[in-house]
Formats: C-alpha cells, sequence, structure tokens
C-alpha cells in the first residue's frame, strides 16, 4: 500500500522559488501563493508512484511511471527499492509482453494473464491531422523524386509502395533497388524524407557488413532499412530473401542470445556496383531504377538551401501521403524495368546461362550471343538442328560468347559435367571423328565411354 502523501519540504522551496521568479520583482502576495500551490501539485502529479511489471521473454523488472517513462531494474529488489521512493511499500508485477507491429498501433491490450504492449510509435508527421493539400505545394521534394526515379510510371510505383508503408504499416513483401553514381540524391531521398515521415526510430541505415555477419540485433524493432553502397555476396543473397518475404525473423546479439519476432522490414538497397543483389529471372521481390545524374550539376540543387527547404515541405508531402489512393496488392509486385533486367542477367552465373540455352533450345539467342557473322554454315545448321548434342568446337565458340572471355575446354567440360551436360569422344580420323558435348535423354552417363557415330 502507499504512505500518506506528505509534501517534502524541497518540493515547496522549489515552488516558492518558481513562484517569486529570478527577476527580483516583487509579486502580489496572492499570485504568490496560487502559483506556489500550482507548481506543488504538478511536482507531486510528476511524482506519482509507478507500477510493476515483468517482462515474459526476458525476465526483466520494470517500473511504469504514469508520465510513461519506463524503468528497467536489475532485479525484483532494486524495483521495489526504487517504488518504496515512491511511497509504495508492496507492489506486484503483472506480466507483459512486447511487441513491435506498425500495422496495429494500438494501446495496450489483455493477451492471456498479462498485457501485450506494442512499442512501435508513428512519427508525428503519421499522427497529423488528415487535410488536402495543392499537388505543387512540395517542389523540391518533386524535384529530387524526378532525379532519383526518372521514369514516371515507375515514380508513381514508388510513391505507391511508400504510401502503403506510411498509412498502413503493412510489410509490402517487396524491396526497391537505387542504382546510380554518388551525389545522385539517393540518400538525401532517404535520410531527409523517408525516415522523418516513418519516424528516425522507426528506420536505420546499414552497410554491407549487416548483410553478412550473424549479429542482427540492429534490424530489432525496424520498419524501414536501407543498405547502402552494397555489392552482391552469397552470404548475403539468402539472408536478403528471408527479411523481403517471411512473417518472423531470428535475432542474434553479439553475446549470443537469440530470439524470434514479427518481420516488419521493408527495405531499399542502393549502390554503384554492377551486381548489388543477386536477383533471379523469375524474381518477384526486386524493383529496380537507375537514378539521373549528379544533383550538384541542376541549377535547383543548392546544398544545404535546398535541404531545409525538403525539411519545410515535409508537412505537405505527409498530407499529400494522408490522402494518396494507394493500392496494397500493387505494392506487392515489383516494378518490370529495363534495369531489373540487365540486373537479372549479370546475377545469372554465365555457365547456368549456357546450360539453360542448351536444354530450352533457345537456338535464336545463342546465334545472337555467337553473331551469325561468326558462324559457318555448317555451323549454323548444327545449331539449327540443336537436340540434346553439340560439337565440342561450337559449344566452345558458343561458351566463349555468353561468358565474354576465354573459356579451355578442359574448363568447359568441367563446368558443363557440374550441370549435367556429359561428353562423347568417338572413334574415327579427322572430320570423321566426333567430339560432341550431350545431354537430355541422348546423354551418356559414363563420361569415359567411347562411342563410335
Amino acid at each position: 500500500m502507499r504512505k500518506p502523501n506528505k509534501t517534502p519540504p524541497r518540493l515547496v522551496t522549489k515552488a516558492l522559488d518558481s513562484a517569486f521568479g529570478d527577476s527580483g520583482e516583487t509579486l502580489d502576495p496572492g499570485d504568490m501563493i496560487e502559483e506556489a500551490v500550482q507548481e506543488v501539485q504538478r511536482t507531486q502529479t510528476m511524482s506519482e508512484p509507478p507500477i510493476g511489471m515483468i517482462d515474459e521473454v526476458t525476465g526483466k523488472y520494470i517500473l511504469v511511471f504514469p508520465s510513461g517513462r519506463k524503468q528497467v531494474c536489475k532485479s525484483k529488489v532494486h524495483a521495489m527499492d526504487v517504488a518504496r521512493g515512491y511511497g509504495v511499500e508492496k507492489l506486484s508485477f503483472t506480466p507483459i509482453r512486447e511487441i513491435y507491429d506498425p500495422s496495429t498501433p494500438d494501446k495496450p491490450y489483455r493477451g492471456g494473464d498479462g498485457l501485450v504492449i506494442n512499442t512501435y510509435e508513428k512519427s508525428p508527421h503519421q499522427s497529423a491531422h488528415k487535410q488536402s493539400v495543392r499537388a505543387k505545394s512540395w517542389p523540391t521534394i518533386q524535384k529530387l523524386l524526378e532525379n532519383v526515379i526518372p521514369d514516371r510510371r515507375t515514380r508513381e510505383a514508388f510513391m505507391n509502395w511508400f504510401a502503403v508503408i506510411f498509412n498502413t504499416g503493412k510489410k509490402t513483401g517487396t524491396a526497391w533497388v537505387f542504382l546510380g553514381s554518388q551525389g545522385s540524391g539517393k540518400t538525401l531521398l532517404i535520410t531527409e524524407i523517408l525516415f522523418p515521415l516513418l519516424g528516425s526510430a522507426n528506420c536505420i541505415q546499414l552497410n554491407q557488413d549487416a548483410l553478412t555477419t550473424r549479429y542482427n540485433e540492429l534490424l530489432d524493432k525496424r520498419q524501414l532499412v536501407c543498405f547502402n553502397e552494397v555489392h552482391s555476396s552469397p552470404q548475403g543473397a539468402e539472408r536478403i530473401k528471408t527479411w523481403i518475404t517471411e512473417r518472423d525473423i531470428r535475432l542474434e546479439d553479439k553475446s549470443g542470445s537469440a530470439h524470434v519476432e514479427s518481420n516488419h522490414l521493408n527495405l531499399i538497397f542502393t549502390s554503384n556496383s554492377q551486381v548489388p543483389v543477386q536477383i533471379d529471372a523469375d524474381d518477384r521481390r526486386f524493383s529496380v531504377i537507375r537514378t539521373d545524374g549528379p544533383l550538384a550539376e541542376l541549377p535547383w540543387f543548392r546544398g544545404d538551401v535546398t535541404v531545409r527547404a525538403i525539411a519545410r515541405e515535409l508537412r505537405s508531402f505527409a498530407a499529400y501521403l494522408h490522402t494518396h489512393p494507394y493500392a496494397e496488392g500493387e505494392a506487392r509486385r515489383p516494378v518490370k524495368t529495363l534495369e531489373k533486367e540487365h540486373l537479372i542477367k549479370a546475377s545469372v552465373d554465365p555457365y547456368d546461362q549456357l546450360v539453360d540455352m542448351l536444354r530450352r533450345r533457345r537456338v535464336h539467342e545463342l546465334k545472337k550471343a555467337i553473331g551469325e557473322e561468326n558462324l559457318t554454315d555448317k555451323e549454323r545448321s548444327e545449331l539449327s538442328n540443336l537436340n540434346g548434342c553439340l560439337t565440342k568446337d561450337l559449344l566452345q565458340k558458343a561458351a566463349q560468347a555468353v561468358i565474354g572471355g576465354p573459356v579451355s575446354k578442359t574448363k568447359l567440360t568441367h563446368e558443363l559435367k557440374n550441370r549435367g551436360i556429359g561428353e562423347i569422344r568417338g572413334h574415327g580420323q579427322g572430320e570423321n571423328r566426333k567430339r560432341a558435348y550431350v545431354w537430355g535423354e541422348h546423354a551418356n552417363p559414363d563420361k569415359s565411354d567411347k562411342r563410335s557415330k
């Protein structure tokens, strides 16, 4: 129970000091007493006793004050000692479980025997009263968007993607890749517009190391994550796919402590690399764009002056997003762009690409890769009749065209064997001796077997 509330002398002294002020002027005694009483009451309110809670996941004892302030205590004894300082002799601890869910920013609610508390907090821009704004009330932001995402259709798709996140807090299941030179406005868009709109505490910038390390606690309680200047790596490829699409995420800190949380991440990647992320041919995760040139070359960009203009326009831009007719279904579908097609081709292993051409009899693409002018009539005919078999010399020529460099037959044989393509080393002399690579129903499971054709 709580002890009778007695106002400590120090509170009265503080209240009187506040009432008299520091100016030295003589105040009306009635006003002075009234102000002192109000100050004492205000200070007492600030000293209201806390309630006790215990985290179901970590086992930590937490004191929650009426102001909303939380104090994590070292132990139950420590929590009781702190509570006694606020006049509480006996303190019970309610089980709580903290979650982070931008899609349901509700007040605490009952869950089982305790409370479930959502720690997510909206940004001031998201909490602002919705109002209509003029379409041209954020000209600087519009110019920046046009430089970062030059294509109008793609830019509208990005605006829809972000509007879904801004208004619903939902995970879209898709990510954006911004390609372009430094100074084109990628980072400015992210740090000065996107992050403030969602709340800086809900966002973070990371680098390549975050894609390869097992310690990913920095992803905890994040809604938007930007990976700057990344390049493709085997370690990061699968993690990226998981972070974009999976409902849960495993978080581990450097102490080795790990736990699973709901995954609310939306991702953006920026890079100057030829292959920042690996993208499959049938990808349903990534939208890829290439920016225009450096902002410094544009007449409207004036450094810090432009940054301040963006800050002034954020309120209007947020109001525009509030009323934007977003479509969640569209946000979950990546945009088809020429840059994405290029990145897919760059992501695919060239030997895998070659084997795919052979198995699917993509004769036109093989001829195009080699070049019609580089084919003899005999080779052109052989390609036209492609059906599970190709002479070694011709396939070597095709491999060098697809890979873009010289390839020895030893290297080629090794790579093809790993992909299920065997070889025939026939008997005979000169042109009558056939050396070929075979696959499908023509394949010889025993590479060393020699057959005369």
